[in-house]
C-alpha cells in the first residue's frame, strides 16, 4: 500500500451492508428513547446530548465510526481487520484511500526561462574587416615638397576570414542566473605597396625641412620604395548573466564581466637606391606595435522568438586600460657597410617602449536564426567592436627623421630624434554564419 495514503473505512466493502443493518436495528431498538423531547441529535458525534429537563442520556455507541487506522507497514495487517487479499501491506482495492496531504504542483512562475537547454555552445565562421591605419606622408614625387606618393592616408586591410566561439551555462534550473563567454579571432590581414622610380624623382622628407634623395634621373639615381602592414586581431570576454524579464516569447538579461582585446601590427619599410657614385644603398625598418585592452564590462542581452524563428542582440561597454608595447629596429647599408639602425629607427628612436592609457571598448551584435530539431539552431549575424587610444604600426615612426641627405650614416645632433607615438582608434566589423547546440 503506498505510504502516502491511509484507509478511510477500516472494514472491507462487502462488510459495509452488515454495518448499516446493525446501525438500523440499534436505531429502531432505542428510537423511542432517542427521540424523547429534550434531546437533540449531534451529527458530528453520534451521541445524543441532553438539554435541560431531558431524560437520562442514551448513547448509540454501536454506531460510532471508528478512528482512521494507521498506514500498515509492509508485511503487517492492521489490528482488528481481516487479512487483506493481497500481500501484507500492499494496496488493497477493498479499501478507500485518501492522501496524507495535497500533492505538490509546479507553479507556472517556476518554469525554466527559454530558450531550452542548461548548456549551450556555438561556433561561427566569420568574414571581417578592420579600419585603416593612417600613414603620414613618407614619400614625395618631383621635389621634397611635391605631391605625396606614399602615405598621408589610410592603409586599407582587405576582408579576411575568422572564427568565433561562444558558450555558457545556467546555474539554476529556472535559467535566470548563468555564466557565458566568447572568443573571436581574425586571420592576419596584409597590405603591401611597391613603388619604382621609372625615371621619376622621389624624396623622403627629413628633419629641419631637409630630404633624402631616393631617385633622381638628373643625378643618376634610381630607386624603389616598399612598405607593408600586417594586422592581427582577437577579443574575448566572460560575463555573469542575471535575468531581468522573461516570458514565453523572449527574455532580457543584464551582463557584468571582463573584456579583453588584442591588436598586433607589424609595419615594414624598405628603400633602395643605386647610382654612379655608389654600388648600392639600402635601408630597412621593422616596426611592431601590440595593444592589449583589459577592462570591466556591463551590458544587456536579449532574445525574441516567434515559433522556430528568433532574433537576438547584445550591447556591451567595457572600461579599462590599454597596454601598449612598441618596438623599432632597422639596418642601413652603404657599399657593404651596415649600421645597426634604419632610416626611421634612428639612435634614440629604436628599441622598445611601454605605455599605458585609459580606453573604452564597446561591442554590439545582432543575430537572426532558426531552431533546428530539439537541440540545434542555425543563425547569421553581424558584430561591431571599437577600441580607442591605440598605437598602430605607422604611429610609431617619426615621419621626418634626423637623417643627413649627404651622409645617412651621420647622426644629426642639431635635430635630435623623437619617438612621440600618436594614438589612433580601431573598429572591427564581422559577418558570421554559425551553428549552436543546446542541451
Amino acid at each position: 500500500m503506498p505510504p502516502a495514503f491511509r484507509p478511510l473505512f477500516p472494514r472491507r466493502l462487502p462488510d459495509l451492508p452488515r454495518w448499516v443493518a446493525a446501525c438500523g436495528i440499534a436505531f429502531l431498538t432505542f428510537g423511542n428513547t432517542a427521540a424523547q423531547p429534550g434531546t437533540l441529535p449531534d451529527f458530528a458525534n453520534p451521541v445524543a446530548r441532553p438539554v435541560a429537563g431531558s431524560p437520562p442520556e442514551t448513547t448509540l455507541s454501536d454506531c460510532d465510526l471508528p478512528p482512521l487506522l494507521p498506514v500498515p507497514q509492509p508485511g503487517q495487517t492492521p489490528p482488528g481487520l481481516p487479512t487483506p487479499r493481497g500481500p501484507g501491506g500492499e494496496y488493497d482495492p477493498g479499501y478507500f484511500y485518501l492522501p496524507d496531504r495535497v500533492p505538490d504542483t509546479l507553479p507556472a512562475s517556476s518554469q525554466a526561462c527559454g530558450p531550452a537547454g542548461r548548456f549551450w555552445i556555438s561556433s561561427m565562421l566569420e568574414l571581417g574587416w578592420t579600419s585603416s591605419a593612417h600613414a603620414p606622408p613618407l614619400l614625395r614625387v618631383g621635389s621634397p615638397t611635391g605631391p605625396v606618393a606614399y602615405g598621408d592616408g589610410g592603409l586599407s586591410i582587405p576582408f579576411r576570414a575568422g572564427v568565433g566561439v561562444t558558450g555558457g551555462v545556467w546555474l539554476n534550473s529556472d535559467h535566470t542566473h548563468g555564466i557565458d563567454a566568447s572568443f573571436d579571432y581574425l586571420a592576419p590581414g596584409n597590405t603591401n605597396t611597391v613603388i619604382f622610380s621609372n625615371g621619376s624623382a622621389f624624396y623622403l622628407p627629413t628633419a629641419g625641412g631637409g630630404s633624402y634623395t631616393l631617385a633622381n634621373p638628373a643625378t643618376g639615381y634610381a630607386g624603389a620604395y616598399q612598405a607593408g602592414l600586417t594586422t592581427r586581431f582577437a577579443a574575448a570576454d566572460v560575463n555573469y548573466r542575471e535575468n531581468l524579464f522573461c516570458d514565453s516569447s523572449g527574455r532580457l538579461d543584464v551582463l557584468v564581466g571582463y573584456r579583453y582585446g588584442n591588436l598586433g601590427e607589424d609595419y615594414t619599410i624598405y628603400g633602395k637606391r643605386i647610382g654612379a657614385e655608389i654600388a648600392i644603398e639600402r635601408f630597412r625598418d621593422d616596426i611592431s606595435a601590440l595593444d592589449q585592452f583589459h577592462g570591466g564590462q556591463i551590458g544587456l542581452a536579449g532574445e525574441y522568438r516567434v515559433g522556430r524563428w528568433f532574433v537576438s542582440g547584445t550591447a556591451k561597454m567595457a572600461f579599462g586600460a590599454v597596454l601598449t608595447d612598441t618596438e623599432a629596429n632597422g639596418k642601413f647599408r652603404v657599399n657593404g657597410v651596415v649600421m645597426p639602425y634604419g632610416f626611421y629607427s634612428r639612435p634614440g628612436e629604436n628599441g622598445s617602449r611601454d605605455e599605458t592609457r585609459f580606453g573604452v571598448m564597446p561591442t554590439t551584435a545582432l543575430t537572426f536564426g532558426r531552431q533546428i530539431g530539439e537541440h540545434g539552431r542555425v543563425f547569421i549575424g553581424y558584430n561591431f567592436l571599437y577600441m580607442n587610444n591605440l598605437v598602430r604600426g605607422p604611429d610609431v615612426i617619426d615621419p621626418t627623421p634626423p637623417v643627413t641627405g649627404s651622409n645617412p650614416f651621420q647622426v644629426n645632433p642639431a635635430n635630435p630624434s623623437r619617438r612621440d607615438a600618436t594614438t589612433s582608434d580601431l573598429w572591427v566589423q564581422t559577418l558570421n554564419l554559425g551553428l549552436e547546440w543546446r542541451f
